[in-house]
């Protein structure tokens, strides 16, 4: 994945698509009573696409297949990732759901297959949208005479999860945290908690680049002072900073060029110089983060003793 385009949902398939951490968040989430019917090393991704006969295409964030224990059957569990409250997300859900269906039936089947729907929401308010397809229809009591809609969608909303909680969270944590304070808390608030659980559970570099990524790319006020404030916190993660803050100056860069603007691109590297070199970061280190001369990097630092 190039972590140069880590929008919200990006980090949040960078992670849910690890089967090993889906099996974690899911046996977080999914009622007790649920998770006794499936067999959870069987678990794996599916194809989260469908094009209807309008061909017209429709993706899914992420749809799972499990065995069903007793039935010795597939089912499926649909991860949908929100940001907003919708007036009809538990429609659009039940089409997803139908287009799943569709899907494994053409692979052969004759009946069926179960298709649990979850709403996985980082929204900045609680959720307070419909949760049943019934609330979707205008007439609800005739709606009620045709279809079973009673029974909600299983909610996730990360407003409503206390910290101490998520933190409990293994892998997901990290993914949970960060999208529900990215843009209410500064770095110097989230970053040590983050650190935290990187020491707490382990991730690969690609999924702490991605995440380290995401708080500077994403987060309030992040920009020229990211380096400088993440290696104070936690120098042992230097290199994964390193990367991050490469990304940045890159993605200046690029627009700058777009733009016609490099000034833009040169002045941030300036900066990120300037605050590692108040932080006491080697000057190795500075020069391979911002691309800076040595020169340039000896200018700003006697013109820092200067003063």
């Amino acid at each position: 994945m190039n972590t140069l385009s880590m929008p919200h949902d990006a980090l949040f398939k960078l992670f849910l698509m690890d089967v090993d951490i889906a099996r974690e968040f899911l046996q977080i989430h999914l009622p007790s009573s649920l998770q006794q019917q499936f067999d959870f090393n069987t678990l794996a991704l599916a194809p989260g696409a469908f094009v209807e006969a309008d061909l017209s295409q429709h993706y899914c964030d992420i749809v799972y297949s499990i065995r069903v224990l007793k039935g010795q059957g597939a089912a499926y569990i649909l991860l949908e990732h929100e940001s907003a409250v919708g007036k009809l997300t538990p429609f659009k859900l039940w089409r997803y759901q139908s287009a799943i269906m569709k899907q494994h039936l053409n692979q052969g089947d004759t009946l069926l297959p179960a298709v649990f729907p979850i709403i996985f929401y980082r929204g900045t308010t609680a959720y307070r949208g419909p949760l049943s397809l019934l609330d979707c229809f205008r007439d609800k009591p005739l709606a009620q005479e045709m279809f079973v809609l009673i029974k909600p969608i299983q909610l996730i909303d990360l407003s409503a999860i206390a910290d101490d909680i998520l933190m409990t969270h293994k892998r997901c944590a990290v993914l949970k945290l960060a999208q529900k304070y990215i843009h209410s808390l500064d770095l110097q608030q989230l970053a040590p908690k983050i650190f935290e659980l990187f020491e707490r559970y382990p991730l690969s570099i690609e999924k702490r680049k991605g995440l380290l990524y995401y708080l500077a790319k994403e987060g309030r006020g992040l920009d020229e002072h990211f380096v400088q404030s993440m290696i104070s916190i936690a120098p042992n993660y230097q290199e994964d900073i390193m990367s991050a803050a490469q990304y940045l100056i890159e993605e200046g860069r690029q627009k700058g060029l777009q733009e016609g603007q490099q000034k833009g691109e040169r002045q941030m590297a300036l900066t990120i110089a300037e605050n590692m070199l108040k932080s006491g970061a080697a000057l190795n280190f500075i020069k391979q983060v911002t691309q800076l001369s040595d020169e340039k990097i000896a200018t700003l630092k006697l013109k820092q003793l200067s003063h």
